[in-house]
């Protein structure tokens, strides 16, 4: 099983705009996963994204969807600071960093 944790900071101003791109985009996105959970804080201004897969194949293909595209440059023009967890491992601050990435193993 595959696991990506994105935790998220958004920028107060663009809370709502950050929350009406995940509710189009979450449907969509579950669509590529086994299994996915977005959690907002109590304060509203923080968001967990934990996406599941049986495969890393299929994973990487997420990636590369265009609905994950979308939720990037969301994430890029939107949040303040983010982190990125594969596998319970650090992979980075910014969300540029999965289209490079190559497969888990290597990490």
């Amino acid at each position: 099983m595959e696991r990506l944790k994105i935790a998220l900071w958004v920028k107060p101003a663009k809370l709502l705009e950050f929350k009406q791109t995940l509710d189009h985009l979450s449907e969509k996105l579950e669509k590529h996963c086994t299994s996915l959970k977005i959690k907002e804080t109590n304060n509203l201004q923080s968001y967990t994204i934990i996406g599941e897969w049986e495969m890393e194949d299929k994973m990487h293909r997420t990636f590369k969807s265009k609905e994950f595209t979308i939720l990037s440059g969301a994430i890029i023009a939107l949040c303040e600071k983010s982190t990125i967890h594969i596998n319970d491992k650090l992979v980075g601050n910014h969300i540029s960093k999965l289209t490079n990435i190559k497969k888990t193993k290597s990490i």
